[in-house]
């Protein structure tokens, strides 16, 4: 009893700090969430991840990548862990890079995709091509014009100028061992049937969003804790429209086994599983409330402007300040898993400067700060955090970088 009333008044303070801190900075943060209604370019490209490997794009334009390698998905042929950041050289100049589980896809300038990595599911989107590890990256056939790119454990999809939406890999597969999953696999970009453009697009581990023109959401893929958010736990293959939104959604972030998004007004709204606090909003009984079929909103958060998730989710919010809940058994969300395995409501993770984008991985988070610092926390099992395993994981880390990053 006493240590129930202790984690509520811990709760209450965490709520309490993240309410007074959005009063104070409303009107003095310079990142702006897109209007619904225009298919966003995403500000958010600096830093990309993939299920245990890490990307980061420097001031030049070069993308610089550690972590698992071991089909080669950093993009060069030392097929194992690597824990200094290495630079990806190939000849074309990306915008943005998406990983999965042992694949990595890049946006060029001229919006074409490319993949390199395990082909395994198709996700090389190649058609069939490749049936060994590559760390030749290869063109995505029959896209042009592609804005944006968002990966899966195994799937990837791509959305265009347009608003239309392509997937290839795998769509709705799962590692769950309680029961036989229907997914799809294709080895080309199919488009998906949408009711209307998508401003916006999101890749959870097994599931996919994306945000309508109008505000709306629809996901497909995986949907046994209700992450799709139509009320039910069937797996959807096409999208279904997410219900009960209660206002227009400007970005979704699907992640493990839940959904999250931020709306219009910068509130932040989950769904889906929330047996590890994943929705965020308090103290739950998890056999109880184990999942959720309809959003609801995540308490105290306000003027957030991006979402990051696994099993655990971080907000930002526009002052560049740093928000975590759910799953913290290896310190993902930001806390001393001792005293929270998980995180009940968004508490703050503390920096000494503005963060300006985060990226999560499988068991982890990373940061950007306004200074171009990196920051990373959690596990360190693909030895995203450095060679050496820090005492304390749940306290970010700085990635240490070759001096032509740091320099430029």
């Amino acid at each position: 009893m006493k240590r129930n009333l202790l984690l509520g008044a811990v709760c209450f303070a965490a709520i309490s700090a993240i309410l007074l801190d959005a009063q104070r900075n409303d009107k003095t943060g310079n990142i702006s969430v897109p209007i619904t209604g225009q298919v966003l370019i995403s500000t958010f490209q600096r830093l990309n991840s993939g299920e245990n490997h890490m990307c980061h794009r420097d001031k030049a334009g070069m993308f610089w990548c550690w972590g698992n390698n071991q089909k080669g998905q950093l993009g060069n042929a030392r097929f194992t862990l690597q824990a200094v950041p290495q630079p990806v050289r190939f000849r074309q100049a990306f915008t943005m890079l998406e990983g999965g589980a042992d694949h990595s896809c890049a946006l060029t300038l001229t919006g074409q995709v490319l993949c390199w990595g395990d082909p395994v599911m198709g996700v090389l989107g190649d058609g069939g091509l490749m049936i060994q590890p590559t760390i030749k990256p290869s063109t995505v056939a029959g896209l042009s014009g592609i804005v944006g790119i968002a990966s899966g454990y195994d799937g990837i999809c791509a959305l265009d100028a347009g608003g239309q939406v392509f997937c290839w890999g795998a769509t709705g597969r799962s590692n769950s061992r309680q029961r036989v999953r229907v997914f799809r696999t294709t080895n080309r970009p199919m488009p998906m049937s949408l009711p209307e453009p998508a401003v916006h697009l999101g890749f959870g581990v097994h599931h996919a969003c994306a945000v309508g023109a109008s505000g709306a959401a629809y996901c497909w893929g995986f949907n046994a804790m209700g992450a799709l958010g139509d009320g039910t736990v069937t797996d959807r293959m096409r999208p279904v429209r997410v219900s009960a939104l209660p206002e227009k959604l400007s970005t979704i972030t699907p992640g493990y086994l839940q959904t999250c998004a931020i709306a219009i007004s910068k509130r932040v709204y989950c769904w889906g599983t929330n047996n590890q606090n994943q929705l965020g909003d308090g103290l739950r009984n998890p056999a109880k409330d184990a999942m959720r079929l309809r959003p609801g909103r995540v308490p105290g958060l306000e003027n957030i402007v991006q979402l990051s998730s696994a099993s655990h989710t971080c907000a930002l919010n526009a002052s560049g300040r740093v928000y975590c809940w759910g799953y913290n058994e290896h310190g993902s969300a930001g806390q001393d898993p001792a005293i929270y395995p998980n995180v009940p409501v968004p508490m703050p993770v503390v920096f000494e400067e503005p963060i300006v984008e985060l990226a999560s991985n499988e068991w982890g988070m990373c940061a950007l700060s306004e200074s171009e610092k990196v920051y990373c926390w959690g596990s360190n099992k693909a030895k995203l955090l450095g060679v050496k395993d820090p005492e304390r994981p749940w306290l970010p880390v700085e990635i240490g970088f070759p001096e032509s990053l740091t320099a430029g």
